[in-house]
């Protein structure tokens, strides 16, 4: 379902008169809903939001349990995130089923995430609902987003545009940040650990009759583990909650995100020098209106911005040339208006549409462009429940860009929880999509104005089993993915095609009231159709072992165990590159948790117990044995 690409920004005015008509069109409609909402009698109708689940997912864009909802999902709640002790949600996520964590070495190293084998291109993030992938190359680095103020992650695999729109081929993850939840309460915390590693945080929450706040600041250096490989980065965020009445909510959110990073190329090449320097920041005000008891409405607007710096100074091995400097500011003005219908209880129906203004200014030692693109999108999902142990999902959506043009994709779903066993039985199949940057579309002497959308086709199948009154929970799923139209060469040209399928499996087990153990395993077969090889930086077998020991009430003991099998790389290194092998590794972490007092906890971990050697990413070591303590006062 395509046309014809619209005109591109020719004439501004023109351009700019419709998009200040279509937002306030929007704006005096959602606000005369919520208005009205406010002013009703707050008794008149029952508040939606009370009787919700303790856990909600993102998988429908409907408040709903994970275990209702046919995608299959994996959320990682904050305790789970404070017992494993990471600093950064890229380690959180290297335990996941059906994901691949590539860091470039060093902390601080571009950090991506394979899901189910696509591109790393094609995960997107979202915070809070609110799309976080950067506006100029539609990827997301995970190098600096720490765990801080986080309430849960989502992870939702599989195509999933027909809600999501572009970047959501391989899946969607979702970052929930922290709601106050009471009294006042806060924390400091002060860690130090091996090469000079620092971290320290505050954090403060609070609820007071309608209102609510929470904030969270951090500060994390190190001097790294080579050459030029110190990192320092500040990550702020903060979150206001103000309920005008039962029915009507407003929510403000605010991130900041600043690191200096030094980048010592890989090892074959140390570069003492080159630095990457990144500031970040989103705003997002979303309003949420409980109409009647059968019409929920939410609007959230935001703005995200994002400037990223690479400086590299003379000389530049192993070619050394003269100096050079790039600077790319990417911003990008999001509007999403979706409506929750639910005529009777086994019937919901999901509208909705959204408006996104992304740019770029691109500004190096040789060259300079800014652009634009606009796109707007309508999407349609229809929830139908005949019982409680079955759900059935079907949605369409329709993009329309001044890249690309129009493009469609649909979704379908079901999940079965059948009577006797409770096993969980679920099916998706769908589209996705992923358009072309504007680095790929418009960049000076490479860019290529002619591309389209790169699109997957999708299927999956699997089952779910508690078992022992949820003691023990196990399943597994089936995957295969088809990629088309994917962007390759130079210049980029829409001729590569990949597909992906594979198994996901996992395993969590309560033996003891004090003790829980977790496991994780997937194996992946990828292929890229053109070359018949590997596709780079999958592996082919990953899996993970976890165990959680509450020794007494105020000392818990961690271990983990992660298995990445060898993986293909390229070795850029020479010229022209070659393919290399990179091999498998298995790194053990420890930890242990002592709450010395009602406010007052001791911890210390270690990463890489047996100090192994090993790299993600071919020529770019990752750290070695890595020793770290840290105190928290809580108040």
């Amino acid at each position: 379902m395509k046309r014809p690409p619209a005109s591109s920004r020719v004439n501004g005015n023109q351009q700019m008169q419709i998009r200040i008509r279509t937002v306030f069109a929007t704006l005096a409609v959602a606000t005369s809903i919520f208005t009205a909402a406010a002013e009703e009698n707050a008794t008149s109708a029952t508040n939606q939001t009370d009787a919700l689940p303790a856990v909600i997912v993102v998988g429908t864009r409907i408040p709903t349990p994970p275990e209702n909802t046919a995608s299959p999902v994996t959320v990682i709640p904050r305790e789970q995130i404070l017992e494993t002790q990471q600093r950064f949600v890229l380690d959180v996520l290297r335990d996941v089923s059906g994901l691949d964590v590539v860091r470039n070495g060093q902390p601080g190293g571009n950090a991506s995430v394979f899901m189910r084998g696509a591109n790393s291109s094609h995960t997107l993030v979202l915070v809070d609902g609110i799309r976080v992938n950067n506006g100029f190359n539609n990827s997301f680095d995970f190098s600096q987003l720490a765990v801080d103020n986080i309430e849960q992650i989502e992870i939702l695999r599989g195509p999933q545009s027909t809600l999501y729109g572009s970047e959501a081929l391989g899946g969607v993850i979702n970052i929930v940040t922290k709601k106050a939840g009471g009294k006042p309460a806060g924390s400091l915390l002060g860690e130090y650990g091996s090469f000079d590693t620092w971290l320290t945080r505050a954090a403060f929450a609070v609820r007071e009759g309608k209102a609510s706040f929470s904030a969270d600041a951090s500060y994390a250096s190190t001097e790294g583990h080579r050459i030029n490989s110190a990192n320092e980065s500040i990550n702020v965020s903060g979150r206001v909650g103000y309920d005008f009445s039962d029915k009507f909510r407003a929510t403000l959110l605010a991130t900041y995100l600043k690191s200096d990073a030094g980048a010592p190329n890989d090892r074959f090449t140390d570069d003492p020098n080159d630095k990457f320097k990144n500031e970040n920041y989103l705003v997002g005000l979303t309003l949420e209106a409980d109409q009647t008891p059968w019409w929920n409405a939410k609007l959230i607007l935001s703005h995200t911005r994002e400037r990223g710096e690479f400086d590299q100074p003379a000389p530049n091995p192993p070619f050394f040339f003269g100096d050079y400097m790039a600077v790319t500011v990417a911003e990008r003005n999001q509007l999403d208006f979706q409506n929750i219908f639910t005529p009777a209880d086994q019937h919901k129906i999901l509208v909705g549409g959204t408006f996104e203004d992304s740019s770029a200014d691109f500004t190096d030692s040789f060259n300079a462009f800014d652009r634009g693109i606009e796109t707007r999108a309508g999407y349609l999902q229809y929830e139908f429940a005949p019982c409680p142990r079955a759900t059935f999902t079907a949605g369409g959506r329709v993009d329309d860009s001044s890249s690309f043009g129009t493009h469609g994709t649909y979704r379908f779903g079901g999940r079965f929880t059948a009577p006797r066993t409770e096993t969980i039985f679920r099916a998706n199949v769908g589209t996705g999509f992923r358009a072309p940057s504007i680095q790929q579309l418009y960049f000076p002497f490479s860019g290529n104005p002619n591309l389209k959308p790169e699109e997957s086709l999708g299927w999956d199948v699997g089952f779910e089993q508690p078992l022992a009154e949820g003691k023990v929970r196990f399943g597994a799923t089936f995957f295969h993915n088809d990629f088309d139209n994917l962007i390759n060469g130079f210049p980029p040209k829409n001729v590569a095609r990949g597909r992906t399928l594979g198994i996901e499996n996992f395993v969590a087990w309560t033996p003891l009231t004090n003790l829980t153990l977790r496991a994780a395993y997937t194996w992946l077969d990828s292929e890229d159709l053109a070359t018949r090889l590997r596709l780079t930086r999958r592996a082919e077998h990953h899996g993970s072992l976890g165990a959680t020991w509450r020794i007494c009430p105020r000392i818990t003991a961690t271990a983990n165990a992660l298995f990445v099998g060898e993986r293909a790389d390229d070795d850029f290194s020479s010229f022209p590159s070659s393919r290399v092998t990179v091999p498998g590794y298995t790194k053990f972490d420890v930890g242990l948790r002592w709450r010395a007092t009602k406010h007052f906890e001791v911890y210390g971990r270690v990463e890489n117990l047996l100090d192994e050697k090993y790299e993600e990413v071919f020529g770019f070591p990752s750290l070695g044995r890595f020793f770290s303590v840290g105190v928290i006062a809580r108040f």
